[in-house]
């Protein structure tokens, strides 16, 4: 049995208590201990870090009711009597039933009665460096505190050992998921998946215990629409809320309160319902990855008071390695997944862009393959996968394996996304599947439709070995135009269609597709992986669009890694003529990602990805080496257009931009290509005119080694419009 000095860490309780240290000092009292056992116990006072009086009672009330009532002193003496052997949790520190699964060898032990899990880890565990939980992550703690890991090296002690001995009293943070001095709502608050009627409410408290929130109409939350409650047992998985009697076209207020007494508030608007046209702005950007936080190309979000935001794409890279997961290559389980989530909506820097974005409007949320794992298929057979180590070979698509489910549901619960099924769709690959397709009308200003381009598509096509054997080329066009072959499914493909006709005979004027790859021709460079390696099925969209008259289309597309518009056309097959349509497509660039070249780090935008990855069978070296000399964005966009217009002029594609097309647009500012920059794109259409008025915003690019080395120039960046060009409503 741990008896109570065991479970009392002295330096700790006189660095955290400043008086007691004192009255030691002065020999009013022989030392901490006497005074927590006097004392400190009932006035909530954490004997080390080991135990934490508000979490034990957070996590039990039937304990916190023993307390009340006076059946115990403190939760303190029901841990030491009772909980220990009860198996309960003394604080986030340690979870016993995690150290007793680590470690079955001492459960045998520990049934006989001779220890109990705390008992162990206090006497031996943490001079063994054992885990205590799952938490807590000894390579995370190693890397953020380099002198320890010195001291662990020299086997002067271990990382846990110095954490509850010397890192907690200094505020040092063992695990990404807790900040030390720091909110107890460290991702802020999120909603999501908003009609005019409802919304999803998400948080994520590192407080456990039960969980509040109000909505209301104003700020100071007086006389409440709503109160509702729940409860956090893990704080690594946020929580979720859903309102379903709200006004359209109406702001709102919310706010989440804890157990501990912390609070966060957000807003967000509801959309208006048809017959109402009074203007619409919303925000959209692409793919980001963690190492490269804080997102600083979106710190002017907030203030454009926007009526929705849509992240486009890869919102975390699970197959390369972060800050918050050192060593993991991969993730592969829900906690590894879960701090990828983390980790793009936590402070770092004393900054939390995202964070702050998500509180500010409602989201619209889609996923990508790096949400999962790079190129992958839903609609591929997984024992034909060359993922197949990773997904394993059961299940008649990878959309079947518990690896994608796995992925998935961490991607939702990240999200503010509600839960809707495919039905029985006659369709095996769409029946009874997670539906991420999302449609939604913004009065007769613009309606959204959210594509899920990721669980249903087939396996990509190989690429083109030899760009340079028309052969080839030829081949992998025509194999592009099987008509079996699917992006989005039968199932949601229909749904599209079906929204698409409602929209126009609504009389919605402006339809804005979201698709987390381009739609447009970019010539050869990853074709395999956008729209243009199922050519079958963008025709078959494209003429539905053309031929249904379905006016003011627009593409809005992650995976391109920067700005590039065009005027969308399609083929009956590979060797027939462009048919132009009235639609177009608008690609929004990276809020922050970076390529590995050769072991270093360049800027994840696409025209240093096109530059550097393209082999020189398509980009000549003399091509290459004359990039390589050009030292601004504007020079390297003009010049990558050049080339990508020369290759998409011998496929027989359109050039970049809306110049000399069936579109009436006016370009103010920069150019239709801005492909050097992180940032996000503003769309506004306006109430009276009803013109789509676009504004790019941009930074200069940098990698996970430049804001470690430079992180001042870093975030003292300012998003500025590179880019913007206004389009008349048809």
């Amino acid at each position: 049995m741990l008896q109570a000095n065991g479970l009392f860490n002295e330096s700790f309780y006189l660095a955290q208590n400043p008086d007691v240290a004192a009255a030691v000092a002065s020999g009013i009292i022989a030392n901490g201990f006497q005074h927590f056992i006097e004392s400190g116990q009932f006035q909530v006072r954490q004997p080390s870090p080991l135990y934490d009086e508000s979490y034990y009672l957070a996590a039990n009330p039937d304990v916190a009711q023993l307390v009340n009532s006076g059946a115990f002193a403190s939760g303190f003496q029901h841990y030491i009597n009772l909980g220990q052997f009860e198996n309960r949790n003394p604080s986030v520190l340690f979870d016993s039933t995690y150290y007793l699964t680590e470690n079955p060898a001492l459960v045998p032990i520990i049934a006989q009665g001779n220890f109990t899990g705390i008992e162990h880890f206090v006497a031996f565990g943490q001079f063994e460096d054992r885990s205590p939980t799952a938490l807590y992550n000894s390579k995370y703690y190693l890397a953020q505190n380099p002198d320890v890991a010195f001291a662990v090296a020299r086997d002067e002690l271990t990382g846990i050992q110095h954490y509850i001995n010397f890192g907690a009293a200094q505020n040092r943070q063992f695990s990404p998921f807790i900040q030390p001095q720091g909110s107890s709502f460290p991702n802020r608050v999120a909603t999501g998946d908003t009609t005019p009627t409802s919304t999803v409410f998400l948080t994520r408290s590192s407080a456990p215990g039960t969980v509040s929130l109000e909505y209301a109409n104003n700020l100071n939350f007086i006389n409440p629409l709503g109160i509702l409650y729940t409860t956090v047992t893990d704080i690594t998985k946020p929580v979720k809320l859903s309102a379903n009697n709200l006004t359209p076209n109406t702001q709102y207020f919310y706010r989440f309160t804890n157990a501990e007494g912390g609070s966060s508030v957000g807003s967000f608007r509801t959309p208006a319902t048809l017959e109402t046209q009074q203007g619409l702005r919303f925000g959209a950007t692409a793919d980001g990855q963690g190492e490269l936080m804080p997102y600083i190309s979106l710190n002017n979000v907030p203030e454009r008071n926007l009526d929705f935001f849509v992240p486009l794409g890869n919102t975390i890279s699970a197959d390369t390695i972060s800050p918050d997961l050192p060593g993991v290559q991969q993730a592969v389980t829900s906690l590894d997944f879960r701090t990828k989530y983390n980790e793009i909506v936590s402070p770092r820097l004393d900054l939390n862009p995202w964070a702050n974005l998500q509180a500010s409007t409602t989201f619209y949320g889609t996923w990508n393959d790096q949400n999962l794992i790079t190129g992958f298929a839903g609609g591929e057979i997984p024992a034909l996968s060359a993922q197949q180590l990773f997904f394993g070979t059961e299940g008649q698509f990878i959309n079947n394996t518990d690896q994608f489910n796995l992925g998935l549901q961490s991607w939702k619960e990240y999200n503010p996304i509600g839960n809707q099924v495919y039905g029985e769709t006659g369709d095996p690959r769409t029946a009874n599947q997670e539906k991420l397709y999302r449609y939604q009308q913004f009065g007769n200003d613009g309606a959204l439709f959210i594509l899920d381009v990721r669980s249903f598509r087939d396996a990509p096509l190989p690429q083109v070995p030899d760009p340079a054997l028309d052969s080839q080329i030829n081949q992998f066009l025509a194999t592009s135009f099987d008509p079996n072959r699917t992006l989005l499914g039968k199932a949601q493909l229909e749904d599209l269609k079906i929204n698409l006709l409602d929209s126009q005979n609504a009389g919605i004027n402006w339809k804005f597709i979201f698709s987390t790859v381009p739609i447009q021709n970019l010539g050869l460079y990853d074709s395999a992986n956008r729209w243009e390696g199922y050519a079958a099925e963008r025709r078959d969209l494209l003429q539905f669009i053309d031929q249904n008259n379905i006016e003011n289309v627009v593409f809005v597309s992650g995976g391109a890694g920067g700005t590039i518009v065009n005027e969308l056309s399609y083929q009956l097959n590979f060797d027939q003529p462009q048919i132009p349509t009235d639609a177009i497509e608008i690609t929004v660039g990276s809020i922050g990602y970076q390529l590995d070249l050769s072991s270093n780090f360049i800027p994840g935008t696409w025209g240093s990805e096109i530059m550097n990855f393209s082999s020189i069978d398509t980009i000549s070296q003399d091509a290459k080496d004359i990039y390589a000399d050009l030292d601004t964005a504007s020079s390297q966009d003009q010049f990558v257009q050049m080339i990508l217009n020369n290759q998409l002029n011998q496929l027989g594609y359109d050039p970049i931009g809306l110049d000399e097309t069936k579109v009436n647009a006016e370009l103010i500012k920069g150019s239709y290509f801005a492909v050097h920059n992180f940032g996000w794109t503003e769309f506004i259409i306006d109430p009276q005119t009803q013109k789509l008025q676009v504004n790019v915003y941009g930074i200069d690019p940098y990698t996970q080694t430049d804001i470690q080395s430079i992180p001042a120039d870093i975030i003292n960046r300012q998003p500025e419009i590179i880019s913007q060009f206004v389009i008349d409503s048809v």
